[in-house]
């Protein structure tokens, strides 16, 4: 016997099926509003004069200490056709005036094939003023990821370099 005849059912099994379905959905609906509408009752017969939530009581805000530095400069590990290392890519960019600059590697493109990272570089909008300037360099990655993390590293991947030490850096930190 086929188990899939079992489970055939005809236009008025489903539309039977279907409604019954919809019914228990909506009783239970109506249950849920109504134990919410006795509870928020309760709340204020109980607590007349109190916030649910008193945010007086919330502990401060703490600020957040910005991980960079005017003085750091980042290496970034990307490649074409990368989603992720596009939105990280952009977080960068809006931050290249705060840091001394941008090193940014490519993975994914021949190496010696610099019309290719212009291409790159032209499409995701990097000035070149920046790059003119150095603020922003324009590298093949050549395996410099891989060195760097001991082969750990995958893209997108920043890390931080202040003098002659180097640091990864989180996305959620940028």
């Amino acid at each position: 016997m086929n188990l899939q005849q079992n489970w055939d059912l005809t236009e008025s099994e489903r539309r039977k099926y279907a409604e019954r379905w919809a019914r228990a959905m909506r009783e239970d609906v109506d249950r849920i509003l109504a134990f919410q509408r006795a509870y928020d009752a309760a709340g204020k017969r109980l607590f007349p004069n109190e916030r649910l939530i008193d945010v007086d009581r919330l502990p401060p805000k703490t600020s957040r200490k910005d991980v960079l530095r005017p003085a750091d400069r980042l290496l970034f590990f990307s490649r074409p056709d990368c989603p992720s290392c596009d939105l990280l890519l952009g977080k960068l960019l809006n931050r290249v005036e705060e840091i001394a600059g941008i090193d940014i590697y490519l993975s994914g493109i021949e190496p010696g094939d610099d019309a290719a990272v212009r291409d790159w570089a032209s499409a995701h909008e990097i000035d070149p003023t920046w790059v003119r300037n150095r603020r922003i360099t324009l590298n093949h990655d050549a395996g410099a990821l891989e060195k760097l993390t001991k082969g750990k590293g995958k893209v997108p991947y920043v890390l931080c370099r202040l003098g002659d030490d180097l640091s990864p850096i989180r996305a959620s930190d940028l």
